[in-house]
């Protein structure tokens, strides 16, 4: 018996310390206009949230948008795959006149391909549910959309990744509209990360471009704090933004 204890305790502090390490990371997809390929664990549930501020001063039409609340809940079904329900609430100001709204709401999935090997990317999909409104919404659109793309990331270094991603939209017009970007993360420790985005809007022959600064702060192992600001290359003395979120692990899995 004193054989089968000392042997029991000598194996349980290992099965725990296994359990541990077998955790996955935390992630999350935000900030950061281009996606990065990470798919959260089974039985995760995480809440990536975030405020902003967006003005366009152009010279035929002045327009500031409120980004009230724009929040990500995503759930792992399993190592390969999350469900994903995303919802923003928009206050647009424009010549004294007050618009509020829901927009960009979407119920989706992204699923890991390829996990990546030597000089071959890591692989996921994204794909999601555009769901319209009355109305009386006007920021949703009046009919069921879709949103398909492919996303890719290189591990450069333990603290570098080059990541980009192709994806197309459709709305109310049947046409599509094509986004694609790219990306540099650099993370010079467990806690901060940089990230340095490019990406392009292509829709009815015209192509917007946006570069994208942010960084972020985990204050501790399941909450991150991030802050970002686009430059609008087309128009780059008539734009300015700023957002700032959070991303919340809620589950310990």
């Amino acid at each position: 018996m004193k054989r089968l204890l000392t042997i029991l305790l000598t194996i349980l502090p290992l099965c725990v310390l296994a359990q541990e390490n077998d955790v996955k990371p935390f992630t999350a997809d935000r900030p950061g206009a281009v996606g990065g390929v990470d798919i959260l664990p089974k039985g995760r549930l995480q809440l990536e949230t975030g405020f902003g501020w967006e003005r366009y001063n152009m010279s035929d039409y002045d327009i500031t948008f409120w980004s009230l609340n724009s929040s990500l809940i995503r759930f792992g079904i399993s190592d390969h795959a999350e469900l994903r329900f995303q919802a923003e609430r928009l206050l647009a100001v424009e010549d004294g006149e007050h618009t509020n709204g829901f927009a960009n709401v979407a119920i989706g999935t992204k699923v890991s391909l390829f996990d990546g090997w030597k000089v071959f990317p890591a692989v996921a999909m994204q794909a999601d549910v555009m769901v319209p409104g009355s109305k009386d919404a006007p920021f949703m659109p009046t009919e069921w959309g879709g949103h398909l793309g492919l996303l890719f990331e290189h591990h450069l270094t333990s603290w570098l990744a080059f990541g980009y991603e192709g994806d197309m939209d459709w709305l109310d017009s049947g046409r599509p509209i094509y986004l694609y970007g790219a990306s540099f993360v650099f993370k010079p420790n467990d806690r901060l990360t940089f990230i340095l985005d490019e990406f392009n809007e292509t829709a009815y022959g015209k192509t917007d471009s946006f570069v994208e600064l942010s960084a972020c702060w985990m204050l501790s192992k399941r909450v991150q704090i991030d802050i970002s600001s686009d430059i609008y290359l087309n128009y780059p003395g008539h734009y300015n933004c700023l957002r700032i979120g959070l991303a919340w692990q809620i589950t310990k899995k």
